[in-house]
């Protein structure tokens, strides 16, 4: 009997390019005709994306502290992997790397051994910011090397610049991606049929039968770890630190504000002066968001964040907590 595969999905992005907003969307879109898993990689300890999802019933797994494509949870990634077609059998696993990811090993790993069992890469979509762009594929290694690696991209935020300055923006994403179609978008508004114009997801589940064990699984990660020619060592030099604190909202909304020059991103969740929990996202260049969060739950602390830096001292953002009397309860790097 001919074993289905499950289809991957994987979805990349620089921080803050709106991967998130825009997996939601496209999660709101595929859950008219199956039920995927979604596996969120983010690069703080602490997982934040993955609260605006459960709401939806689906399955969600979490790969925090790190890129799913380098050594540091690369193994976890593959485990994974093992769980998802063991527990769940989809037919579908959308995956939002970590914005900081090299992804140009993603369909190269699936078609090995164990993986090319269960796994087809049916589409890798890159979502770029197109304000940033052209400053982020500059200084980080990582935008550029995500869009090589696209089948498709999703050019967002359209609507922050104007017409010449996007022709500009194609032609240089066109440099880096001569062949992937160019979808473009603003608030990550998603067309279902041009993402899976190309793409039929197999009948049925995966087999179960053939499923090998832990210990064998084991074996196959460790001999891709090995592997000489992955790519496990990040594409750029990026810090990430996690801290829960108590203390006023208003304190907090003073710290926003004076966030060291080096913070690309921060993200996170606090209780706000009415009680309600309130959702912040900062990324450099595009400046403050805060809003009213109505899904989230706190599950460590009322008041949990994680910022990301270009270098890593582990005494500036402490400071500046203490500075505006905001009390660390817990500090992660």
């Amino acid at each position: 009997m001919r074993r289905s595969k499950c289809g991957v999905m994987l979805i990349s992005g620089f921080l803050g390019s709106g991967k998130t907003t825009f997996l939601k969307r496209l999660v709101e879109a595929v859950c008219t005709f199956t039920k995927p898993v979604v596996l969120i990689n983010e690069f703080g300890k602490v997982g934040i994306d993955g609260e605006g999802l459960q709401e939806t019933g689906l399955e969600i797994l979490e790969i925090n502290r790190g890129s799913i494509f380098c050594a540091c949870a690369k193994g976890d990634f593959l485990r994974a992997l093992y769980s998802v077609v063991r527990d769940f059998k989809p037919k579908l696993l959308l995956v939002e790397a970590s914005g900081v990811a090299d992804t140009r090993d993603m369909e190269t790993d699936l078609k090995r051994g164990k993986l090319a069992d269960f796994y087809e890469m049916i589409g890798n979509i890159c979502v770029v910011d197109a304000y940033r762009f052209e400053n982020l594929v500059e200084m980080f290694n990582a935008t550029s090397r995500q869009v090589e690696a696209a089948t498709i991209i999703v050019l967002n935020k359209t609507d922050l610049v104007d017409s010449s300055k996007l022709d500009s923006i194609k032609k240089h994403i066109r440099n880096l991606c001569p062949t992937a179609p160019i979808y473009v978008t603003s608030y990550g508004q998603v067309d279902i049929g041009f993402l899976f114009q190309n793409v039929k997801l197999s009948d049925g589940a995966c087999g179960i039968e053939e499923i090998p064990g832990e210990s064998e699984w084991e074996g196959f990660i460790e001999s891709c770890l090995e592997d000489p020619g992955s790519h496990l060592d990040p594409p750029d030099r990026l810090f990430s630190q996690t801290i829960g604190w108590s203390g006023s909202p208003e304190a907090f909304a003073s710290l926003l504000q004076v966030l060291p020059a080096d913070i690309v991103r921060a993200k996170g969740f606090f209780v706000g002066k009415t009680g309600e929990v309130e959702h912040f996202d900062y990324i450099k260049q595009l400046g403050l968001r805060v809003s009213i969060s109505l899904h989230f739950r706190p599950r460590l602390f009322n008041n949990i964040g994680v910022f990301i830096g270009q270098r890593f001292d582990r005494k500036e953002l402490s400071d500046l907590f203490e500075k505006n009397h905001l009390k660390i309860l817990d500090h992660q790097f």
